[in-house]
């Protein structure tokens, strides 16, 4: 077991990892369930293939009915269907039935998960894992896949299995390890655990180099709308740097056996950022296998927002900028929350009103992280912004997934009401984020600043934009 330890070389250049595990998005629509995913090939403790499925399930995601005893009850079946990918046969499908009661009415809004977990013995190979959620009450599904590959021992190799992200909350009493099934991984799971399988059917000793990596990445606030683009070799368009990281802690092993060997990496206390954990197996001087794992650590309970620091950063997009600046260098908790529900019912004056409209504010920030997460928080990119003031687009047009145009009017040649965003770079191995950048125009100026008072005044209740 490795523990967390300080920066140990800064500003490196490295080879590209090609085998890299990121971990699911949340691909969150609107009124779909809601399900992540993980999986995972190894060998078991006997010798046999396995494909583990881990899934989260979100409460708030689902549709709940009174049941005969008074409680709320959602009903879901998972379909779990394993292929190969070599010819697309069926290797294994099973079906679970589940209902989730709740004697809280909160339940409808909690961002909390219902757990799920699976293992179907397999033969080695390449797999496809598709994962279909139903919510029975609405008939809406959401489907996700991987794909998993387990080494065949019999080929004589060395070879590294997919990398496994646990955590846990060290807050709690009794808290135990729960699977990470996306990348984000949210700041209260302080304490990470990261498995993964060596297989080694060699004669020859092996050397199992790890690598923890933390990326030079941009954190900032989305600008306002009218004022000039973001510089192109400025880190706000760049996004995220893969040249430039610090090893914040490295080791070295030998395994001097044949069959397969478990490994557990374990770090705590990791700031927010973006991370890779890479592992690489050596024969003499001669690299064999290397894997590795991204993550990126966020705020606590993320998506959601819930403590006072992160409520009172979010209302950046609908603050002037000195009681901004007032607000965030309030230190103590209590003193902030008050600040915060002064803010609101000073402009507002009315209670049930400002209580509407928060809900609906941070609905909109949670629904832009869950929307446009990438390498920051989804609410501080460009269309997180936009998403927050004026909400979903009436219409999308997305043009070869270079750039794309929300639409908030029926006339599409109206240039206020069209926002025109383009992707700083292509998506794929090299920069696996979609990082959309708004095309900024003074003419946006007067359109944002009516909107920032709908919200300032509480009418953004009854006239969105």
């Amino acid at each position: 077991m490795v523990l967390f330890a300080g920066s140990v070389l800064a500003n490196c250049s490295d080879y590209y990892i090609d085998d890299i595990e990121r971990g699911g998005g949340y691909n969150y629509e609107f009124g779909f369930p809601e399900l992540r995913l993980s999986t995972a090939g190894y060998y078991n403790l006997d010798g046999t293939p396995i494909i583990d499925v881990s899934g989260d399930i979100v409460y708030a995601g689902l549709i709940y009915a009174e049941n005969a005893r008074g409680d709320l009850q959602a009903d879901v079946s998972i379909d779990i269907n394993i292929t190969d990918q070599k010819d697309g046969d069926f290797v294994a499908r099973e079906t679970i039935t589940d209902s989730l009661v709740s004697d809280d009415s909160g339940v409808i809004f909690s961002q909390n998960v219902h757990r799920f977990n699976e293992k179907f013995e397999v033969r080695p190979g390449s797999f496809n894992v598709e994962v279909v959620l139903t919510d029975e009450k609405s008939g809406k599904q959401t489907t996700q896949n991987n794909e998993v590959t387990i080494p065949d021992y019999a080929d004589r190799i060395a070879a590294i299995s997919e990398i496994q992200i646990f955590g846990k909350n060290n807050a709690l009493t009794n808290s135990e390890f729960v699977p990470v099934t996306t990348y984000d991984v949210p700041g209260q799971l302080d304490s990470l655990k990261f498995v993964v399988q060596i297989t080694n059917s060699t004669n020859n000793d092996i050397t199992v180099n790890s690598r923890l990596k933390k990326f030079r990445a941009d954190t900032s606030i989305a600008w306002p709308m009218s004022i000039q683009n973001y510089p192109r070799s400025n880190i706000r368009y760049q996004g995220i740097e893969y040249d430039e990281f610090d090893i914040l802690q490295s080791g070295t092993r030998t395994l001097q056996q044949q069959g397969n060997i478990f490994i557990e990496y374990a770090y705590k206390g990791l700031d927010e950022g973006n991370y890779r954990l890479e592992v690489e197996i050596t024969d003499g001087n001669d690299v064999e296998a290397i894997s590795g794992r991204e993550f990126g650590i966020k705020p606590p309970f993320y998506p959601a927002v819930k403590t006072a620091r992160k409520m009172a950063e979010t209302l950046y997009y609908i603050m002037e900028e000195d009681e901004y600046e007032a607000l965030m260098s309030i230190e103590d908790t209590d003193s902030l929350k008050s600040a915060i529900d002064r803010f609101w019912l000073k402009n507002i004056n009315n209670s049930a009103l400002a209580k509407e409209a928060i809900s609906m504010y941070y609905n909109r920030v949670e629904e832009a992280n869950k929307q446009f997460s990438n390498f920051k928080e989804g609410w501080k990119t460009d269309p997180g912004r936009v998403y927050i003031l004026f909400g979903p687009p009436w219409s999308v047009d997305d043009v070869l997934n270079s750039r794309m145009i929300w639409y908030y009017t029926n006339n599409l040649d109206d240039p206020e009401r069209g926002f025109l965003f383009r992707v700083s770079d292509l998506k794929s191995k090299y920069f696996p984020f979609d990082n959309y950048i708004l095309d900024r125009n003074i003419l946006y100026h007067n359109l944002e600043y009516r909107q920032i008072q709908r919200w300032r005044t509480g009418n953004i209740l009854s006239v969105d934009l």
